[in-house]
């Protein structure tokens, strides 16, 4: 993150009540959230996530018969494996109250962050470090393109669902490539204008600067001189 953009996390704001209003914006009141309706639409939201890993895999699974690096029917059952593991945490979330929580502040977390919303002192940090950690991660908005042009290169289109599947391989990473650019969009507008009182930003932990930048060029190269000298 950039000096101005920290220096940003400090706007100063007044408060009405318990409403925040913006001290560059005299008068402007905190739009009203209704969290409850919040989180039901990210426990709905949740069910996408499933849906999305299932295609990708399948789709890959169809189009090239591997998957995670397995051939053939250990690439089917690793998939089967994999979807009975996404399908598990909705369904868990929904009948454990622990998971239901944490689930439910996560959505609180993603909607401040996406409609710049105040989501109240005790989740002030969590969209900051969310804001934050998004634009390390703003590389892979370039990286997506790229993804599926790799399966689709080995791609054996002699397979009668060849065609289909890479329909549904293209319209995944489209759908990711979508939701990134617009969370991306969202955490710069967070940065440059955060919702709440002023603040510092939250600290960073030793690992994070490794998400993108140098040190994540770094460690790839130095990934990839692993793997030329384990293959030579």
């Amino acid at each position: 993150m950039t000096e101005s953009e920290q220096r940003a996390l400090a706007r100063p704001v007044a408060f009405s009540g318990n409403r925040v209003l913006d001290a560059d914006r005299p008068g402007a009141p905190a739009p009203a959230v209704d969290w409850a309706d919040v989180e039901r639409r990210g426990r709905r939201t949740m069910l996408a996530l499933p849906a999305l890993v299932i295609g990708l895999g399948a789709s890959r699974v169809l189009l090239t018969g591997d998957y995670a690096g397995l051939h053939g029917p250990a690439a089917r059952w690793l998939l089967v494996a994999v979807a009975v593991g996404v399908l598990a945490v909705p369904l868990a979330a929904a009948t454990v109250p622990g998971l239901r929580a944490r689930q439910d502040t996560a959505a609180r977390v993603q909607h401040a962050l996406r409609a710049h919303v105040d989501p109240g002192p005790a989740l002030r940090a969590r969209v900051d470090v969310l804001a934050r950690r998004s634009l390390r991660l703003r590389w892979m908005g370039r990286a997506l393109p790229i993804l599926p042009l790799s399966v689709l290169v080995q791609t054996d289109w002699d397979r009668p669902s060849a065609l289909p599947a890479a329909g549904v391989l293209v319209a995944a990473y489209a759908a990711l490539a979508v939701w990134h650019s617009r969370q991306l969009a969202a955490a710069h507008r967070w940065s440059a204008d955060p919702a709440g009182p002023s603040r510092f930003p939250p600290p960073v932990p030793w690992w994070e600067p490794w998400l993108g930048g140098r040190r994540l060029l770094a460690l790839l190269a130095a990934y990839v001189l692993v793997v030329v000298l384990v293959v030579l």
